[in-house]
């Protein structure tokens, strides 16, 4: 068995496609790692005399000095520590209010009150919430949609088939390699990501910060109203197994699609569809009213990009328990999941070679 799961995991490794898209990233990567922009250099020394707890004197100068640069970006970027003590200093949040879907105030379980620099990891969460999922897509894809149909094209399936191996064992091969090929995706993503940010910032200060006072994208704190208590590298762990997981369902997703298809195109075409329009729907179209918002909250890209898994307290009452969004969302996707494999085991042992 375990001879079977690498014979069919370096198949996976070995396309001509995933290695000319590997190479692209690692490009791109590079290429980001010498581009000069301010909000990507390390300014923790402009952090230094303002760092500890936010008093009224570090918020009217804060107060004094924005007025004067205004909110344009070219001005935020070096001058982020005002930015970030205006926005955590109490008259801001007495006079900020958020509200929820339904109307009610959001409340802030973690309140910040301290000012510490932590800017590299605003940039790692980041990665994943957006370039890192695109990346993960496109590998999977790439990868797993031809791992059954290109059986069906070869015509090999029905060989594969009547194998002294048997049925079950082959699906169980191909599926634990390509699970295999996807944590080994996120690992090298992860590694490289990480190795990035460690150049270009010389070091990943704030790792014990709460995540409520990182800022993603640099100036929009995304977790200002999270009810979870996690430093930003606790965080961070928890993101990235959460995307794993989120790819390791993806990837199943494409199996049981690439077991229907009798091309890996068609494989590919298909499942960058199931994950593309619900994006198209909810992200760009903004069809997400009634109903249609409750598909949003569970849609499959959420759970690989994460963030809003953990962004807001949100809680929904199903047959009388009161279940947090993000226990409710893995117990969909987990059932989900675990009829997607079915699926697939039944359909490869059931199914003609498609003519």
């Amino acid at each position: 068995m375990i001879q079977l799961i690498r014979y069919e995991f370096v198949k996976i490794m070995m396309r001509k496609s995933i290695a000319l898209t590997f190479a692209i990233f690692l490009m791109f990567l590079v290429a980001y790692s010498f581009v000069q922009h301010v909000g990507l250099s390390d300014a923790s020394e402009d952090y230094r005399p303002y760092e500890g707890p936010i008093t009224q004197e570090k918020a009217n100068l804060a107060r004094d000095h924005m007025q004067i640069i205004g909110l344009n970006n070219e001005y935020i970027y070096p001058n982020g520590v005002f930015y970030d003590i205006l926005n955590f200093s109490p008259e801001t949040k007495n006079n900020y209010t958020s509200y929820d879907e339904n109307g009610q105030i959001r409340t802030r379980t973690v309140d910040v009150t301290d000012i510490h620099y932590n800017k590299p990891w605003g940039y790692l969460l980041e990665y994943i919430d957006q370039f890192g999922t695109v990346f993960m897509i496109i590998f999977i894809l790439l990868g797993l949609a031809p791992v059954f149909a290109n059986e069906y094209a070869l015509g090999t399936a029905s060989l594969l088939r009547s194998s002294k191996r048997g049925k079950s064992k082959l699906v169980t091969a191909k599926l634990l390699a390509s699970m295999i090929y996807i944590v080994v995706c996120v690992i090298v993503f992860a590694g490289v990501n990480l190795q990035v940010y460690w150049l270009r910032f010389g070091h990943l200060a704030g790792a014990d910060t709460p995540i409520q006072s990182v800022a993603m994208y640099f100036d929009t704190f995304y977790y200002e109203f999270s009810p979870y208590r996690f430093t930003a590298l606790q965080y961070y762990i928890v993101q990235l197994l959460t995307h794993a997981a989120g790819s390791l369902v993806f990837g199943c997703i494409v199996l049981l699609v690439s077991v229907l298809s009798s091309t890996p195109f068609i494989a590919v075409s298909v499942s960058a569809a199931i994950v593309g329009l619900p994006y198209l729907a909810y992200d760009v179209l903004n069809l997400n009213s009634g109903w249609m918002r409750w598909l949003e909250s569970f849609q499959l890209s959420t759970m690989i990009r994460v963030t809003r898994l953990f962004k807001y307290d949100v809680h929904y009452s199903v047959l009388g328990l009161n279940l947090s969004y993000f226990t409710l969302y893995m117990a969909v996707i987990s059932l989900f999941t675990i009829g997607v494999v079915v699926f697939t085991y039944r359909t490869f042992r059931l199914r003609e070679v498609f003519s």
